[in-house]
């Protein structure tokens, strides 16, 4: 399912560009953590130097990735009919997931506004879900590809999502004291057992 074939030197910087790009990013999420006025995440538009380095890091990373992978697919003829058969589905399951969630959060919380904190939809079932629908898509695409690399960067991916995460979990604590602590509490920050067995009850309660 998966390969890695040797790479022309078109694809090799693009490569780079993404490990470069999120390994850098990560840094200043660790930085950031360590150094609460930093204030390098979350950074809301208009913020500074802090928005204009972090979401140029993230959408570099993001893009390179992206990238990376297609070239893939196109240096190996187009795959293997299986991967893009499993793939493909994962990846469009995922992006409807993430677009929901753009819905359920609205534009202005999507990046790093203080427009009210959400509970509901897709948040009831994870504090992150727009962060876990993305590594799958990411996952997805790897497959598609069959791909070891682009499997690792979903692994960088998550790993970038983890320390938006945290960063963010510091800053809603400070913005919506008692009421995120609550939704703490009874919400996974990613995905657990309760977010299946909510998901479970929101389907029967359809049928």
């Amino acid at each position: 399912m998966f390969s890695e074939p040797t790479m022309p030197a078109l694809i090799t910087p693009i490569l780079w560009l993404a490990i470069t790009t999120g390994v850098a990013l990560c840094g200043f999420l660790i930085w950031s953590l360590l150094n609460p006025a930093l204030g390098f995440w979350p950074a809301s538009s208009g913020a500074g130097w802090q928005h204009k380095v972090s979401f140029s890091l993230f959408r570099g990373f993001c893009g390179a990735l992206v990238v990376y992978a297609l070239l893939f697919i196109w240096q190996t003829d187009g795959g293997v009919l299986a991967n893009w058969l499993i793939g493909l589905p994962i990846m469009g399951v995922a992006y409807g997931v993430t677009l929901w969630g753009y819905r359920s959060l609205g534009v202005a919380n999507t990046y790093c506004n203080a427009d009210g904190l959400v509970t509901g939809g897709l948040y009831t079932f994870s504090r992150n879900p727009q962060y876990v629908s993305s590594v799958m898509a990411t996952v997805g695409l790897a497959i598609t590809a069959g791909s070891w690399v682009v499997l690792a960067l979903a692994g960088l991916l998550f790993a970038i999502y983890l320390l938006f995460a945290l960063n963010e979990e510091r800053w809603l604590k400070a913005g919506y004291g008692q009421d995120f602590l609550d939704y703490m509490q009874t919400t996974p920050r990613f995905l657990d057992l309760r977010s299946l067995r909510r998901a479970q009850d929101a389907f029967l309660q359809r049928r």
